[in-house]
């Protein structure tokens, strides 16, 4: 299997992030299983598959596939959903819905590429996405979001500990607000607040959180490992 192609899955990757770490690993040689319930396109490099995260058994199926397939080195868990809604009036629906995707697909994900990649004794790369939200909470977003954030910072650390015993790394981004769908998400005086309340007077880009995660799922970065890297522009400094 060593002679077989680098090999990565990326959740999510019909989205503007995860759709953007998918097109950068397969210009740098991977072939990238670009997993999301919305179609994606094929492209070279890139393997299109269908995907619900919620789905435990189908999750483990893509990655018993992409390990047979290739030399899986990297897992990206981009997979999210973020819903504005008054902190008074969030249902328990969406709760379940929001918990569901980000944070138990996070952990299917993460079980997943463990399993396949310590069985194969190589290494890797699991980098996830949280959240400022997951670090201060919020109000004008359903509260199962920072929820949802804050248990993927925590699935974070527990997979680097147990993780590193096999060579396999596990970080995570938590980005700010960021430029894009999200955006459309806030009322125009709501992103004013945010963008007046950030050191930098501007929202975060795409492309600089699909950089992180790319230097996150580097080899080189092998001493990096339980980080949850932030991503907002001095807004909340950690450390």
């Amino acid at each position: 299997m060593t002679d077989a192609p680098r090999g990565a899955v990326v959740t999510g990757a019909a989205g503007d992030m995860g759709g953007g770490v998918a097109a950068a690993l397969a210009e740098r040689g991977f072939t990238v299983y670009a997993a999301d319930l919305r179609p994606v396109s094929p492209a070279e490099g890139i393997v299109p598959a269908i995907l619900d995260v919620t789905d435990r058994d189908a999750v483990f199926a893509l990655a018993e596939r992409a390990a047979k397939a290739c030399d899986l080195r990297i897992w990206i868990n981009a997979a999210g959903v973020f819903e504005p809604a008054r902190v008074i009036d969030a249902g328990p629906e969406a709760w379940e819905r929001i918990l569901g995707i980000n944070l138990s697909g996070t952990f299917y994900g993460c079980a997943a590429a463990l399993r396949v990649m310590a069985a194969a004794g190589r290494g890797g790369r699991i980098v996830n996405v949280g959240s400022i939200s997951g670090q201060l909470g919020g109000v004008g977003v359903h509260p199962a979001y920072g929820a949802s954030k804050a248990g993927v910072h925590a699935l974070t650390k527990t997979y680097a500990l147990e993780g590193a015993k096999h060579g396999v790394y596990c970080n995570a981004v938590a980005p700010g607000v960021l430029e894009g769908r999200m955006t459309a998400a806030f009322p125009p005086e709501a992103l004013e607040k945010i963008v007046g309340g950030n050191p930098q007077r501007r929202l975060g880009r795409m492309d600089e959180v699909v950089h992180a995660i790319l230097y996150l799922a580097d080899e080189r970065a092998s001493f990096t490992n339980g980080v949850i890297l932030p991503l907002n522009g001095g807004e909340l400094m950690t450390g």
